[in-house]
């Protein structure tokens, strides 16, 4: 892990791009004379993507953010997917992946699965209900030879909910549940529950699935030079037909700056988390184009309410009132919208409340608010913070906004940054008590109303879950409980802000901002529909 104390981003270690380098002038000036010609010896077909982050080993049942979600996104197929071929407004509609069809019971406790036949793991092993067993019992059975109890831990957000999984036939499964749950089908739709050939999980450690990772995707890894860069070949017998694009390159950049030099150059052909600065060099200079897919999403500062003092709901309020997110809003260029509450636009259960982030603003009512909590300043705490990675490419500056507002009502921050896959590591576990919290986002799963429960929750504290700041509201809790089985869609619905309105008054993150996630691709990529999503379809994208 590389750790500190800096105030701006550290340029990464990785010798592929020291010829784009090469061409700065200038921290920050992008000099057009630099060489167009791609770089990495590959051929005018194979597509280089830029990742906003270190690529961690690719096992889905163990990984935890974007730049890992999206590759394994091309090695593995879960049981449902989203339609990525139309472009929505809302969360994408589900289609039949690896399922070819689901059937709820009308209690909505057992749901039927029927898997694709005929398809095969990258390792030639058949995928059958047993494969999906297998997965299963990775992540639920500790009796099973397959149990890995660090992925058990990070999939109880879908497990906790599962009380047993019976295979029917060789292409049928049944999911039996504790209780009702009808938004089951989107949960499966999570890149983390991708279906592992059994063959691997046989043949290597749990800690070295990741290392050899074997999947049904449309691609399959032809090499690695773990955490900087994947080299992906076409799966010509993919299920879903042979994918346009021959070989995918994904290659970590960290810097942002460098990133937007090497998309300039012709050395990247996309960028799929794209910062306000780089769609200002690239897509206004006309090398790039721009999408913006809108997906619903949150960044914000997720507090430690296990230690003084963010364990004080009063004094956390009031950190809440003394950010000003328009000035952030204004920073990024309008890239993103300010955000007051944990429900995101885009979710199914958010409702706007006109006028409602501009008046949080308050330092008046911080100042109060931290007198009442009897917490006294000046005050320091401890943050985590991003020096790049996924939305995060002017994450230095965005603190540095912070901390000016914080320091007006007398709380100092003392800010570590940390690269965006250390950071993801570092908390896993859940906050020690040394740290006060740190500043993260979150985009996958953001679109269903249960996103509230996966972040929320008191019973998916670390190891078996994200709510990585220790929250627990047990009236909110009940509020879950109830809104997970409800099956009146509106009722579920008003539960759910119910429990929205339950936390905000709580305030275990400074809720910050939601960001458009725009993605820059070459004029030469075509395949890309701006669905609602982060994640792109494989089996289309390709380069020209």
């Amino acid at each position: 892990m590389r750790l500190s104390r800096r105030d701006g981003p550290q340029r990464p270690r990785t010798g592929t791009l020291r010829r784009t380098v090469g061409c700065l002038a200038a921290v920050g000036v992008l000099l057009t004379g630099c060489s167009a010609n791609p770089s990495f010896g590959r051929d005018e077909q194979t597509l280089i993507i830029g990742a906003e982050g270190e690529i961690p080993t690719l096992d889905p049942h163990r990984a935890s953010g974007t730049p890992v979600l999206r590759v394994i996104d091309a090695l593995f197929d879960p049981l449902i997917r989203e339609d990525l071929g139309t472009e929505t407004a809302q969360a994408p509609g589900l289609r039949p992946a690896l399922a070819e069809s689901w059937q709820a019971s009308p209690d909505a406790r057992t749901y039927t699965l029927k898997l694709r036949a005929g398809v095969e793991f990258a390792d030639g092993s058949p995928f059958d209900a047993a494969a999906v067993k297998a997965n299963f019992d990775r992540i639920m059975d500790e009796s099973s030879a397959f149990h890995d109890p660090t992925a058990a831990g990070n999939m109880k957000f879908l497990t906790r909910w599962i009380k047993k999984v019976d295979v029917r036939d060789p292409h049928t499964i049944v999911l039996g549940l504790t209780e009702p749950y009808a938004g089951l089908p989107r949960v499966l739709t999570d890149r983390r529950m991708s279906i592992i050939s059994p063959k691997a999980l046989r043949a290597h450690r749990p800690d070295d699935i990741g290392l050899h990772p074997v999947g049904t995707g449309p691609f399959t890894q032809q090499s690695a030079d773990r955490g900087k860069r994947i080299t992906l070949k076409r799966n010509a017998a993919y299920w879903g037909g042979s994918p346009r694009t021959p070989s995918i390159i994904v290659e970590s950049v960290t810097d942002p700056t460098t990133l937007a030099i090497a998309a300039q150059t012709g050395e990247v052909d996309a960028i799929l988390s794209a910062g306000a600065q780089q769609v200002q060099q690239l897509a206004d200079g006309g090398t790039m184009t721009v999408q913006y897919p809108e997906p619903a999403n949150q960044y914000f500062i997720r507090l430690n309410t296990r230690i003084a003092p963010t364990d004080n709901a009063v004094f956390r309020r009031a950190l809440n009132h003394a950010v000003d997110r328009r000035a952030i809003a204004t920073l990024t260029g309008r890239q993103v919208a300010p955000s007051t509450g944990p429900l995101p636009r885009g979710n199914e259960a958010y409702q706007e409340s006109p006028g409602a982030a501009a008046d949080s603003y308050d330092p008046e009512e911080a100042r109060r608010l931290i007198r009442e909590s009897g917490v006294p300043t000046p005050v320091r705490l401890r943050m985590l913070a991003p020096d790049s990675g996924p939305g995060f490419s002017q994450a230095t500056e965005i603190m540095s906004l912070i901390q000016q507002d914080l320091k007006a009502v007398g709380v100092r921050l003392d800010t570590q940054y940390m690269e965006f896959a250390s950071l993801v590591a570092e908390e896993g576990n859940g906050y020690n008590d040394t740290i006060h919290g740190s500043f993260n986002g979150w985009t996958t799963g953001a679109d269903a109303a249960d996103f509230l429960e996966r972040m929320f929750s008191g019973e998916l504290h670390p190891p078996d879950g994200v709510n990585r700041g220790w929250y627990r509201n047990r009236d909110v809790d009940a509020l879950f409980d109830r809104a997970r089985g409800e099956p009146d869609p509106d009722r579920r619905t008003a539960l759910y802000r119910e429990a929205a309105d339950g936390i905000a008054a709580d305030a275990p993150w400074v809720f910050l901002y939601q960001d458009r996630l725009p993605r820059l691709l070459s004029r030469k990529v075509d395949g890309v529909v701006p669905a609602a999503s982060v994640y792109i379809d494989y089996t289309t994208i390709r380069r020209r």
